[in-house]
């Protein structure tokens, strides 16, 4: 029968495991909506009555268009794929810092994504079959964690430093002043808010298999009898 004291113990390595899936997918929920939006970073408009805001993202750039009726003009916003070229012929290309953003927020999915599946195959195997935790979940979670905080480097691309796309807009609205530099948005909040998630997850994975395995160690060692048995073979009597 299962004793009270290791009853409790598998409780909470049961409960380190769930933290550690659920914050697992709440990551990657917010991986998904951190990278795959127009809304990383943004240029505000600085000293004048109204604030105007225009947003870039990882994959994607912020777009609006404007749709003249007999009711008059609306203006829709949507997240268009950057160009090649802007209006006036100047080449969009990347340099290093923002390609390795792009490279670091596709190993964060792919580490996501991929522990996120790992941990439904686990939950059809049998419970006498496997362990609840792995450390190969905690270091998958950890390396996430290291890849999410990783696309923040594109803070420091020419995306926000030399915005070719943000000249055409201080040209077309010169009376307009615009910050020389970006600020983090919605997109970049999700995904230091998905970089902790990955943390924690890692390190409830790390002590839940920690404890799991010390919780077996025990077992084996109780299990084995405190004085061998005597050899009766070489007794004479």
């Amino acid at each position: 029968m299962m004793s009270s004291s290791h009853a409790h113990h598998l409780k909470s390595v049961l409960t380190l495991s769930l933290i550690s899936i659920l914050f697992g997918a709440i990551a990657v929920v917010l991986t998904w909506i951190g990278n795959l939006n127009c809304q990383f970073v943004k240029f505000t408009t600085e000293n004048t009555d109204e604030n105007y805001t225009i947003q870039f993202g990882i994959w994607y750039f912020q777009y609006w268009t404007a749709a003249a009726s007999i009711d008059g003009t609306f203006i829709f916003e949507s997240c268009h794929h950057y160009p090649s070229h802007t209006n006036s012929g100047e080449p969009i290309a990347p340099d290093i810092q923002w390609k390795t953003a792009r490279a670091f927020s596709i190993l964060t999915f792919l580490f996501g994504i991929s522990l996120f599946l790992y941990n439904i195959f686990l939950s059809c195997r049998a419970p006498t079959q496997r362990l609840f935790t792995s450390p190969l979940e905690g270091m998958g979670y950890l390396l996430a964690s290291f890849c999410s905080g990783m696309t923040l480097i594109l803070l420091d691309s020419q995306l926000c430093t030399d915005n070719v796309l943000m000249e055409g807009v201080k040209e077309a609205y010169p009376d307009l002043d615009w910050t020389e530099t970006c600020s983090i948005s919605k997109g970049a909040r999700s995904v230091i808010t998905a970089t902790v998630f990955y943390f924690l997850a890692g390190v409830a994975s790390l002590q839940g298999y920690r404890m799991e395995v010390n919780e077996e160690r025990d077992e084996s060692g109780l299990s084995e009898p405190l004085f061998p048995e005597e050899n009766n073979g070489d007794n004479g009597n």
